[in-house]
């Protein structure tokens, strides 16, 4: 079944990203799980950082971008959590 769900990250009336929302449990789980990890590795560089040699707009892309993984993540979990509650997958 496949039920296409826009992810929060559009900012548009017209959604070009998608997700499947009627995969399973463990699928939705592990995309999720993916995001948030890169996102993790992300901010770990950002925190580990030297600022006063960073440039500004690099820190920002660092920032924007792990922002976009854990929003992207965000959706992907609550996607997983109803997959599970109908049935889609072992929580």
């Amino acid at each position: 079944m496949t039920k296409l769900v826009p992810l929060t990250s559009n900012a548009t009336d017209a959604p070009v990203l998608l997700l499947d929302a009627g995969r399973p449990y463990l699928e939705l789980q592990e995309a999720a799980e993916q995001r948030l990890s890169t996102a993790r590795g992300l901010l770990w560089s950002l925190s580990s950082m030297v600022i006063t040699h960073a440039d500004g707009k690099d820190v920002s892309l660092l920032a924007d971008a792990a922002y976009l993984l854990v929003e992207d993540a965000s959706d992907l979990f609550l996607a997983a959590r109803q997959a599970a509650l109908r049935g889609g997958g072992e929580p």
